[in-house]
């Protein structure tokens, strides 16, 4: 079968098509192109949120046309530069070449920034910039990692220039991504990352949308957003309790090639989401509406056609304007937010190693579990059995300000979530003291789940979760939530009931 992608090189709104032809897993064609023969076969295509309805069709198409112009589709995907992705094999700069008179240069000096996979033989040196931009692409032919050269094939009659950018394997890592992601993932979150795959809506709770660059299980703060190492973690482990699955068999490079795509569509979605908003105040159908009735009251000779006229064109005005540089300010800080997230700053270390689990540490955990300062009883019950008063309480909609239908508790994709039942010892963000102590410190992303870092001290926080994680061990012929879990400091007793 000929699997086709289209992959664009994008710096600002300068773009270099690449197409690559696959045939199982072989690159059997590589040429700065449009179209080929056997490309019609693939039809996945990005949904729009559904929000974006909400906009008068000019400014959806805007919306529609930045996305084409940044992100493109799955099987012609533009590989925007300021999104922090590794897309390519490796890339880097070339260094000072110089040209023997009569010779073609076999072996070019470089630089790497980048190696996301190995240099081996047969791949493809694609041009990003400088003279040869827009011509025939070598192949590799031998890589000596000492000397920082590459040998390719053909030669060239005369050396890139110095600083020339390039990249070997060009858009192989999100390519592999977008195919295995189409193989493991797309079924339940969707071919946008929308969580809304076909097998999605069999399922409870429902697999995550991605567009609003948020995940729930990670190391780093509560503001933060998740590493590369936590969202493979999830695609190894899946999530306990969940129809995640493990995917411990997938290879190294294919759990990463997965992770850079998901990030893909991850920052997709949050562009989508930012570009609908930035529009929704003055560009909404009710809002031009009302500009237009107001404009036609000032001047009665004012058909609605030429008032709504008016509206589109200072829409224009502020496209060709103020937004392109508002839209810059904007994924810049977007893009430094997932470059943040990797620093080692952004971690949710603890200070102070595990306090031992001892039944007085427990006893004390049981304390603030209960307490007014910790508050986890509100939620997950006295007992822990996920029925706590939030759970019978009416919410408001933090998106409308207006009280949800049903009481409850709901995340931030408007899907009700239950708070965990800590009886049954499943930890959907992973079982480890340090993966309790992070779901503490810094709360869930996208759920009621508050971070409480600030709020409860590092051995305060131990506590708690020595006493979390003997709950499923609590004897159930004593007083539900009395923290009686342990005769002494040994093994914790059977429970006599359930």
């Amino acid at each position: 079968m000929v699997q086709c992608t289209s992959i664009k090189v994008s710096e600002g709104w300068q773009q270099t098509e690449v197409l690559l032809v696959r045939l199982g897993q072989c690159i059997i064609g590589l040429a700065v192109l449009l179209t080929i023969a056997g490309c019609g076969a693939q039809k996945a295509e990005f949904n729009n949120r559904e929000d974006i309805n909400v906009l008068i069709p000019e400014a959806q198409d805007h919306v529609r046309e930045v996305l084409a112009t940044h992100f493109g589709q799955p099987t012609r995907m533009v590989l925007w530069e300021r999104m922090p992705v590794h897309y390519h094999g490796a890339s880097g700069v070339f260094a000072e070449n110089a040209a023997t008179a009569g010779k073609t240069l076999s072996k070019l000096n470089v630089t790497l920034t980048e190696e996301n996979l190995p240099i081996e033989e047969g791949q493809e040196l694609a041009w990003i910039s400088g003279k040869y931009l827009g011509q025939p692409n070598p192949h590799v032919v031998s890589f000596d990692a000492t000397a920082s050269q590459v040998g390719i094939e053909p030669g060239l009659a005369e050396p890139p220039g110095a600083g020339d950018r390039f990249a070997i394997a060009p858009g192989e890592v999100l390519i592999h991504g977008r195919i295995l992601y189409a193989e493991h993932c797309q079924h339940c979150h969707g071919v946008s990352g929308d969580g809304n795959g076909p097998t999605a809506k069999y399922l409870n709770p429902r697999p995550r949308d991605y567009r609003l660059g948020k995940f729930k299980f990670k190391s780093t703060s509560s503001s933060a957003k998740a590493t590369r190492d936590d969202l493979s973690r999830i695609i190894e482990e899946g999530i306990p309790g969940t129809y995640m699955p493990s995917f411990k068999l997938l290879k190294e490079e294919e759990n990463r090639a997965i992770v850079e795509y998901v990030r893909w569509l991850a920052m997709r979605g949050e562009v989508e989401f930012k570009l609908i908003q930035a529009l929704k105040n003055d560009y909404s159908n009710e809002a031009v509406a009302s500009q237009v009735a107001s404009a036609r009251e000032s001047d009665s000779t004012l058909s609605a056609s030429a008032a709504r006229e008016k509206v589109v064109a200072d829409l224009n005005e502020y496209l060709t304007g103020d937004w392109q540089e508002e839209f810059n300010d904007d994924t810049k800080f977007q893009a430094e937010q997932w470059v943040q997230a990797e620093e080692p700053s952004a971690l949710v270390i603890p200070k102070l190693a595990r306090v031992p689990d001892t039944p007085e540490s427990r006893a004390h955990g049981r304390e603030l579990y209960l307490s007014a300062k910790a508050k986890c009883a509100t939620c997950h019950g006295d007992s822990g059995l996920g029925d706590g008063s939030q759970t019978l309480s009416v919410q408001k909609n933090p998106a409308t300000n207006a009280d949800y239908d049903t009481p409850g508790l709901f995340d931030d994709w408007g899907n009700p979530v239950k708070p965990r039942n800590l009886t049954r010892g499943i930890y959907r963000g992973g079982r480890r003291p340090l993966d309790l102590y992070r779901r503490i410190h810094a709360g869930i992303s996208g759920t009621p789940m508050p971070a409480f870092g600030t709020v409860l001290k590092d051995e305060e926080i131990w506590d708690i979760v020595n006493y979390v994680m003997n709950i499923p061990f609590e004897a159930r012929d004593r007083q539900p939530g009395s923290g009686a879990g342990t005769s002494g400091a040994g093994a914790p007793e059977v429970a006599t009931t359930r």
